[in-house]
């Protein structure tokens, strides 16, 4: 089953306000919750929505501590990103420019 998929399952057994034989529609990864409540009718089908958890702006995730200043390019933009820079400004910006960003940012949390 895939991320985003959903599975319909009649129910076998009184939950959640349902009754035996109604029809529910559940996320594919939760369908070891209902087992001895429903069984599986049919293959599950995409949902059209994903399961998989993103950071708030999507695709940087929050690393642990400062680049290095000989770190590439794309973990100074992470880390900017993470600080509150806007990821549009990050993806024009140079290294040079990402890593004054830094400083300024966190120059007040150092002091």
């Amino acid at each position: 089953m895939a991320d985003g998929d959903v599975v319909k399952m009649k129910l076998t057994f009184w939950r959640d306000g349902k009754v035996p034989g109604d029809v529910i529609e559940i996320p594919a990864d939760e369908v070891h919750r209902w087992k001895g409540y429903a069984e599986q009718v049919g293959e599950p089908y995409p949902s059209g929505e994903t399961t998989t958890p993103t950071g708030a702006d999507g695709d940087y995730p929050k690393p642990a501590e400062q680049p290095a200043d000989s770190a590439k390019v794309d973990e100074w933009r992470t880390y900017a990103v993470t600080l509150g820079m806007e990821k549009a400004s990050a993806e024009k910006a140079t290294k040079a420019e990402l890593q004054d960003y830094v400083a300024k940012t966190t120059a007040g949390s150092q002091a």
